[in-house]
């Protein structure tokens, strides 16, 4: 999987280099960490001068922080390591790609569609808005002309640096099967309980690479909230931060379902407790994937007490039917 950094994604929104500073700072300890991700993570040489704020461009911002340190680093990476896809461009024989009416065709965006036609696993990261613009996926890109398009290709874009971290972790070694993708996720996942028949819900349906490593990105949430939850049941301030940015809000990845739903679904909706067979817990809580629509039900609010977080059915949508 190789990733392209949006350079779209970066116009302008912050309010001052402090701002742009924390939103890259993730990024940057992310690269450092994982020099696997590092090699696969490309920019365009052309990234130090796109603007961060209403004054700054990338440089600007930068080096007006005054942190010798901090400054050397970024400048490193978007200046001289790289890497850089400028450097290897995809050849293309109608090479014009645009997202929304503006022009990508020499930006990270229009460089992951171009590989993505040659056959490549690629998408794109982006820096959060303050509209929200890029906080979503895929990111539709229209080939050729637009009076005459070709085509449009549907970029799938990661703008938080946890998802990117475990989609590159899932992306080192691609799960072949359903199988594969429950094994992994038990032995990856310690704060979560798996019902023990989610293979077999999984199995009757035609595997997806996308969805396991959706499924892999959701349980990673749920996972790092286990994590970030004490032995009373409180949350971190990190763990707060993660509910406020995954469970609230029309674009949240965990929802509850409907009033409606919840009384039309309640029997589709109660599953045995993976702790005690003997027991059965109503789980209108699920994590969305939404091309296919498959769904991730668990148990939350967590019972008062519990730390780890059941997880009773990965499928296709319930509501559907």
């Amino acid at each position: 999987m190789l990733w392209f950094v949006n350079d779209l994604s970066l116009a302008g929104q912050f309010d001052d280099p402090k701002a742009f500073r924390a939103a890259l700072e993730p990024l940057l300890r992310l690269r450092h960490g994982n020099p696997s991700l590092g090699k696969r993570l490309y920019c365009t040489r052309g990234l130090g001068a796109r603007p961060v704020t209403d004054r700054h461009d990338l440089r600007d911002a930068v080096f007006g922080l005054g942190d010798r340190t901090f400054t050397q680093l970024v400048l490193n990476w978007v200046t001289k390591q790289g890497p850089f896809w400028d450097d290897e461009r995809q050849p293309n024989a109608d090479d014009l790609f645009e997202h929304e009416g503006q022009d990508v065709t020499d930006q990270g965006l229009g460089e992951a569609a171009r590989r993505m036609l040659a056959g490549a696993d690629a998408g794109v990261f982006s820096f959060a808005g303050k509209d929200g613009e890029f906080e979503r996926t895929p990111l539709a890109v229209t080939h050729g002309l637009p009076e005459a398009p070709l085509g449009s290709i549907g970029v799938e874009n990661w703008w938080t640096t946890d998802g990117l971290r475990l989609a590159a972790e899932a992306a080192e070694g691609v799960p072949e099967n359903w199988s594969q993708v429950i094994e992994r996720a038990e032995a990856r996942f310690q704060g979560l309980l798996l019902a023990g028949d989610l293979s077999d819900r999984l199995c009757p349906h035609p595997f997806s690479v996308y969805v396991a490593q959706r499924i892999i990105e959701l349980l990673g949430v749920l996972d790092r909230m286990v994590a970030e939850t004490d032995e009373q049941g409180r949350l971190s301030e990190r763990g707060v931060e993660l509910r406020e940015n995954h469970f609230v809000g029309q674009k949240a990845w965990f929802t509850s379902e409907s009033e409606t739903n919840l009384t039309r679904f309640e029997a589709d909706m109660t599953f045995r407790d993976p702790a005690d067979h003997g027991k059965t817990i109503f789980c209108p809580w699920h994590g969305k994937i939404k091309t296919p629509q498959f769904r991730i039900h668990f148990e939350w609010p967590r019972p008062e007490g519990q730390r780890e977080i059941k997880v009773v059915y990965i499928g296709p949508k319930i509501t559907k039917r």
